[in-house]
């Protein structure tokens, strides 16, 4: 199975502006590496804000965004809206790698090294 892990907005950010990484259109590289990233928009469900998460189970998983519309999801801002189920959610992407020559503990540790 692939590896694929969530990266926040705000981490992007932040990568950005100490230009560790290099940004062109969904490929994130890091400055100075191998490692390629591909973005895919995508949300962490953080917490229930209101009903229940019994039927959706989302709490603590990452969807893409394509993923939350096709359940039929409201997205504004950090919440998403599923049926009676309000949650908050972290906004940013879920990123795999590009390639296969990496095995799973060195993207990770690349990754986190930034």
């Amino acid at each position: 199975m692939p590896v694929k892990f969530f990266i926040p907005q705000e981490t992007i950010d932040s990568w950005l502006s100490a230009e560790r990484v290099n940004l062109e259109g969904e490929m994130l590289q890091l400055m100075g590496g191998s490692l390629v990233l591909r973005l895919v928009p995508g949300f962490c469900f953080m917490s229930v804000q209101a009903g229940s998460d019994q039927t959706f189970d989302l709490l603590g998983r990452v969807k893409t965004k394509a993923a939350v519309s096709a359940l039929g999801a409201e997205v504004y801002m950090n919440s998403v809206i599923l049926g009676e189920t309000a949650y908050e959610v972290e906004v940013g992407f879920v990123a795999k790698p590009v390639g296969s020559a990496l095995p799973d503990p060195s993207v990770v540790a690349a990754v986190a090294s930034i």
